[in-house]
C-alpha cells in the first residue's frame, strides 16, 4: 500500500536509509496553485512498512485508542528500526492506523493518525500542534500566561509533552518516535508559538525504558533563562527550566489552586507537600487575618515558596515555613493537638506500576488519616492523587474508609481531574492521573 505526499524535501523527517522499506517511487517537479519555482515541491509516493494485527484487536484502534501492544500484533515487524514509520492492517488487510513501532517496549506501536491519507510530515505536525496551541485560547494571557501547550495522547501526539512559561517552551521528548521528528517539532512549535526559545528536558529516567538515554536539559532553539516569571490567575511565580520539578511547575493544579481561595479567607491553612507554594500563596491572598503552614521535605523548595510570598506582596514572616517530612510533621501535630481549619495534601506519586498499588494505598490510608486529624470539625480537606494506577473510586474509597475509623462524617463538595490545558483522549481513560477531591469533614 502506498500513499502519495507532498512535501518539500527538507521538511520530510526521516532520512530515507532509516526505513527500510521506504522507497522513493517517483519524483517530479510540480506547479502548484500559481506557487513561484522556489516554491515548488516534490510528490513522493512512500510504501510504509506494514504490521498486521491478530483477529478483532483492531476494535480499540477503531474507537480512538492510540496503543497496540506487541501482544496484538500477528507477527511484530522487529527489523523495523526503533521510532519507525508502520502502517497497522487488520487480520482480514484492511488498513487501521499509522504510527510509529518500537519493537523493545510492551507498547509496540503508538498511533498518530487514523487517515490513510495523513502522511507524517511537517503539514501533519503544524496541524496538530496548530490544533493543541487553539485549544488554550481559553486562557487571557493578562491572567494566565503559563499552561501545557502539549499533552502527549491528549493532543494526538503520543510521546511528547510542551510546557508554556510565557515566551518560554519546555519540551519533554519520552518515546523514538517522536525524537526522530524532534528536528520537525521545534520548528513548528516555533513557527506557531512565537516563542523566545525551547528548552528540551530529556532528563525523565522513563527514556530508559524505550531505549532512549537520558539527556541534560538542552536549549535547542532561541534563548532559555534560568529563571522565569509567570502569571497564573493573576498570582505571580518564578519558574525553573532547568532544574525545577516536571518541566518547572506543577501547571496540573491551576484550577485546584484557584477553588482553595473561597475555602481559605481567614482560615488557619496547612499546605503538606507544598513545593514552591502555589497553594500556599493562593490560600494567602485571601486576606491579611489567613495564616499558611507550608511543610516539605525540599529546603530549596521552601525557600522558593517564601520567595512567591514576597513576589505576590506577602510578608512570609507572617507565615510558617516548615523543612520536613510531612507525614513526621502531621504526626507531631496530632501528638500537639494541633488543629486547622484547611488542610491540603498533595503528595507525589505514590505508586508508578500496579505493582507498587498495594504500598500506595496504605500510604494514601495513613496520609488522610493523619489530614483529618488535624482538621477542626467542619473545617476543608483537599486530598489528591497523581498515581496513574490509583483512581478516583480509590480516593473516594480512602476517604470514605479513614472517615469510618475515625468516625467523622464527610462531605464531598467538589471533585477535579486534569485541568482544560491537560486534555484526556476518552477512548484512553489510562492516561489520566490527577484526582483532587475538596470535602468537609464534621
Amino acid at each position: 500500500m502506498s500513499v502519495a505526499v507532498t512535501l518539500p524535501i527538507k521538511d520530510y523527517p526521516y532520512r530515507m536509509n532509516e526505513i527500510q522499506v521506504m522507497t522513493l517511487l517517483n519524483y517530479a517537479i510540480i506547479e502548484q496553485n500559481g506557487r513561484t519555482k522556489e516554491e515548488q515541491k516534490m510528490t513522493l509516493e512512500i510504501h510504509y512498512p506494514t504490521a498486521s494485527l491478530k483477529p478483532h484487536k483492531e476494535e480499540s484502534l477503531q474507537n480512538g485508542h492510540l496503543w497496540i501492544f506487541s501482544g496484538a500484533l500477528q507477527q511484530p515487524p522487529h527489523w523495523i528500526a526503533p521510532g519507525g514509520l508502520v502502517d497497522v492492517k487488520s487480520s482480514t488487510g484492511q488498513f487501521v492506523a499509522r504510527g510509529y513501532y518500537n519493537p523493545q517496549t510492551d507498547i509496540a506501536i503508538r498511533i498518530l493518525t487514523h487517515d490513510f491519507n495523513e502522511a507524517i510530515d511537517y503539514d501533519f505536525a503544524r496541524r496538530r500542534l496548530h490544533s493543541a496551541a487553539t485549544l488554550r485560547h481559553v486562557f487571557d494571557a493578562e491572567q494566565t500566561n503559563a499552561y501545557r501547550l502539549v499533552n502527549a495522547e491528549g493532543d494526538g501526539l503520543p510521546g511528547l509533552i510542551v510546557d508554556r512559561y510565557a515566551e518560554i517552551l519546555v519540551a519533554q521528548i519520552h518515546t523514538h518516535g517522536i525524537e526522530k521528528l524532534r528536528s520537525l517539532i521545534i520548528k513548528v512549535l516555533m513557527e506557531e508559538t512565537g516563542a523566545r526559545g525551547i528548552l528540551l528536558r530529556n532528563d525523565s529516567q522513563s527514556r530508559r525504558r524505550e531505549g532512549l538515554e537520558v539527556e541534560q536539559p538542552q536549549v535547542v532553539a532561541g534563548v532559555v533563562p534560568t529563571q522565569v516569571a509567570i502569571r497564573e490567575n493573576g498570582v505571580l511565580f518564578l519558574v525553573d527550566p532547568w532544574e525545577g520539578q516536571k518541566t518547572g511547575f506543577f501547571l496540573d493544579q491551576r484550577d485546584k489552586r484557584e477553588s482553595l481561595r473561597k475555602y481559605s479567607k481567614g482560615k488557619r491553612v496547612l499546605n503538606c507537600f507544598s513545593y514552591s507554594g502555589g497553594f500556599s500563596v493562593y490560600a494567602a491572598l485571601t486576606s491579611s487575618t489567613t495564616h499558611v503552614t507550608s511543610v516539605d521535605v525540599s529546603e530549596p523548595a521552601i525557600e522558593g515558596a517564601r520567595q512567591h510570598f514576597v513576589l505576590n506582596g506577602l510578608d512570609p514572616n507572617s507565615h510558617e515555613f516548615h523543612i520536613a517530612d510531612v507525614f513526621d510533621y502531621l504526626e507531631g501535630a496530632v501528638q500537639r493537638g494541633e488543629l486547622f481549619d484547611v488542610v491540603v495534601l498533595d503528595p507525589p506519586a505514590f505508586a508508578r506500576s500496579q505493582n507498587a498499588r498495594a504500598q500506595a494505598m496504605k500510604a494514601y490510608r495513613r496520609l488522610n488519616t493523619l489530614g483529618m486529624q488535624v482538621l477542626r470539625p467542619g473545617g476543608i480537606l483537599l486530598t489528591c492523587s497523581c498515581s496513574g494506577v490509583v483512581g478516583m473510586d480509590d480516593v473516594l474509597g480512602t476517604l470514605s474508609q479513614v472517615a469510618q475509623r475515625l468516625k467523622r462524617a464527610v462531605q464531598v463538595l467538589e471533585t477535579y481531574t486534569h485541568g482544560v490545558d491537560h486534555p484526556i483522549n476518552l477512548a484512553m481513560p489510562e492516561t489520566a492521573y490527577l484526582k483532587a477531591v475538596f470535602c468537609r469533614v464534621g
